[in-house]
């Protein structure tokens, strides 16, 4: 069976990367990595801050991106709260686009 004719919930991860490139045509990986103490103005350096900058990011970039990649060990640095963090910004990203968790 082919990419093309294969169901999506049995496509593999590299079918999806391939289908996503041709629909938006790019390889652009967004990388969301919320640093603590480098947050921007106005967004908190808390949990919720992550939510908050990481939504800016994926709402600005969604229509591009090929893929997101948030990193793990920026979500862990805010400790528990920055790990339901990460589940609330996976949940945001839009089903289509394919995500890395580094």
């Amino acid at each position: 069976m082919s990419a093309t004719t294969n169901p999506a919930h049995l496509s593999t991860f590299g079918d999806r990367l391939a289908r996503r490139a041709a629909e938006v045509d790019s390889l652009l990986c967004i990388g969301l990595d919320p640093a603590i103490g480098r947050m921007p103005e106005g967004i908190p350096d808390t949990a919720d801050g992550v939510i908050e900058f990481c939504e800016r990011l994926v709402d600005a970039t969604a229509d591009l991106a090929l893929a997101f990649k948030p990193n793990l060990a920026f979500f862990l640095a805010y400790g528990a709260d920055g790990l339901d963090a990460l589940y609330t910004v996976r949940d945001m990203i839009p089903s289509d686009v394919p995500v890395l968790l580094d």
